[in-house]
């Protein structure tokens, strides 16, 4: 160990004695390094965007159970037992071990609103307690339904935010009124589209619409206790699929068997979602791992070449040593100690421009309305070192072998 911190200094004190020659050699191992740990930096700071906003859709535990009316080829008997999703399928599910939360929800045709600022027809969701919370809309002023709503069939209303600015202009609409199709709503929240990061999901739906308790929408415009979707959300991850499959089962067996219903498995599809990104961020880390590599590798053929020179320049200085005992070993530590302290200064440099060029990359995005946080990749920094220390001993060791190789008695000579 002692005599590796002694080649290291006689290192240092050579790099110090050629410094612009230094600084060349090492620009290519520097660029490299830095292209390693931004890279890997960015590319982790993609992956958690995307995977923030998959998972702030909602619904990576949850599947619709949607009323599909009776078959067109039904007759007879089969289109006698076609029940549809019904209010009472609801407490059925909620029984089932492993389900955290169902939630009914009932849509309907646009309807004639009325309001101070303006009269238009609107499309009209009748929702549960709790459904928009866990799609992630955001209620951004007043309050969302709540389970009293349901249950007294309120005629209450959560509007959306572009619909509050045609209805109200630019007034609050907490505490106002309007009429759907003749009927008085308070309105109690103002609800707004889930913003994204990285995926271009539109959401903007959710702005345009209006969201009353699906109870009353069930008992005044679909039939008494009729249902259009159920929302069925599992207690966690593992308990999935068997909730999928007694979920499906249950209503199947409460219906007749008559397959009047439709299951739309939204975890699944935020999985495969996730698995895509996964597969993209790979492609993305292969394509920048190769410029990197290929980056270091220059920067190592600039290492070998400067250190051919070395070894011509210190020809005497290395006849001395091995006239002095030193051994074909000592003369190869020499070389190395130099080729790898080059190495690992290119790496601390490049580390650093690295973690320079994220904090560009944070202050570019917020410039274009896009703020995100890209926290410097220690799995890149790590590799940033371990691939500058390799290049570094790759290409040093046929120059340090080559000094090794001198004839004492020639080199001392200089012939």
């Amino acid at each position: 160990m002692r005599d590796w911190l002694e080649l290291i200094g006689d290192a240092l004190r050579e790099i110090r004695g050629h410094k612009l020659r230094s600084l060349l050699t090492l620009s290519g191992i520097v660029f490299g390094a830095a292209s390693v740990v931004s890279m890997t930096s960015l590319a982790a700071a993609m992956k958690t965007l995307v995977y923030d906003d998959l998972i702030s859709m909602g619904m990576s535990r949850s599947f619709f159970i949607n009323d599909q009316g009776p078959r067109s080829d039904a007759k007879g008997a089969a289109a006698l037992r076609h029940t549809g999703m019904r209010i009472t399928d609801l407490d059925a599910l909620r029984g089932l071990p492993g389900v955290a939360s169902v939630q009914g929800r009932n849509w309907g045709d646009e309807q004639v609103v009325n309001a101070p600022a303006d009269r238009r027809r609107v499309r009209i969701d009748g929702v549960d307690a709790g459904y928009l919370e866990l799609r992630n809309w955001r209620i951004v002023a007043g309050r969302s339904i709540r389970p009293l709503d349901v249950e007294n069939r309120a005629r209450v209303a959560v509007i959306g935010e572009e619909m509050s600015h045609n209805l109200f202009g630019n007034a609050d609409p907490v505490g106002k009124t309007i009429t759907i199709d003749g009927v008085r709503f308070g309105v109690i929240g103002l609800v707004a589209p889930i913003e994204f990061d990285i995926i271009p999901a539109d959401f903007s739906f959710v702005g345009r619409r209006i969201y009353i308790p699906y109870t009353y929408m069930t008992r005044y415009a679909k039939g008494e206790g009729r249902l259009d979707q159920a929302l069925v959300t599992a207690s966690g991850a593992a308990d999935f699929g068997d909730v999928l499959r007694r979920g499906t089962a249950l209503v199947r067996q409460r219906h007749g068997g008559t397959e009047d219903f439709t299951i739309d498995n939204q975890a699944a599809e935020v999985l495969s979602n996730l698995a895509m990104a996964d597969n993209i961020l790979g492609g993305w880390n292969a394509v920048m791992f190769t410029i990197a590599g290929v980056t270091l590798i220059v920067g190592g053929i600039g290492l070998f070449s400067v250190l051919l020179i070395s070894v011509r320049e210190r020809v005497h200085e290395i006849g001395i040593r091995k006239a002095l005992g030193a051994d074909d070993g000592a003369i190869v530590k020499l070389f190395l100690a130099e080729s790898l302290t080059l190495s690992f200064l290119g790496a601390v440099l490049g580390i650093a421009g690295g973690a320079g060029l994220t904090v560009i990359t944070e202050l570019i995005g917020k410039q274009f309305g896009k703020p995100f946080v890209i926290p410097v990749s220690v799995p890149g920094v790590v590799l940033a070192v371990i691939f500058a220390l390799i290049v570094g001993f790759l290409f040093g060791w046929y120059p340090a072998r080559r000094a090794a190789r001198l004839d004492p008695i020639e080199a001392i000579s200089g012939t």
